[in-house]
């Protein structure tokens, strides 16, 4: 009876062991994911910031400094980015001055979206340009 018992005891401390290994792994697997899904937010968030830096760079060059709106779709391997570039006239208090000057100060306004698992996200820029001023 003693064989019995060792036997059975050894079964037990292994069942265990196989728990406590189902456990570590799934604890390990689920550090992975979260890995690669922090890894795929931060890429993402990385090439929005480079588009809107882009789209930012190309007012007054290939879009002219005035009022309006401009809309667009970068494509990636993997995701599709829309951007919309917003410019309106800056209401400050030396707006008539730069006026009488045939002067106006815009505020330009980039925005970058994207899908995620969590619903639309977006990355914002925004800088002040004064029609006519290359930069």
């Amino acid at each position: 009876m003693n064989s019995r018992g060792q036997q059975g005891f050894t079964l037990l401390e292994v069942l265990v062991a196989f728990l406590l290994a189902a456990l570590f792994l799934t604890v390990i697997l689920s550090g992975f994911a979260n890995g690669i899904s922090s890894w795929k937010r931060t890429d993402n968030l990385a090439q929005a910031a480079m588009i809107a830096q882009s789209r930012l760079a190309e007012v007054g060059v290939l879009m002219p400094v005035a009022e309006g709106e401009h809309s667009g779709v970068t494509a990636d391997d993997r995701v599709d980015f829309r951007w919309q570039v917003r410019m309106r006239p800056l209401q400050w208090e030396f707006a008539s001055s730069l006026l009488d000057h045939g002067r106006v100060m815009y505020r330009v306004e980039v925005e970058v979206f994207w899908p995620s698992e969590r619903g639309e996200r977006s990355y914002r820029l925004e800088t002040l340009r004064l029609q006519g001023v290359e930069s």
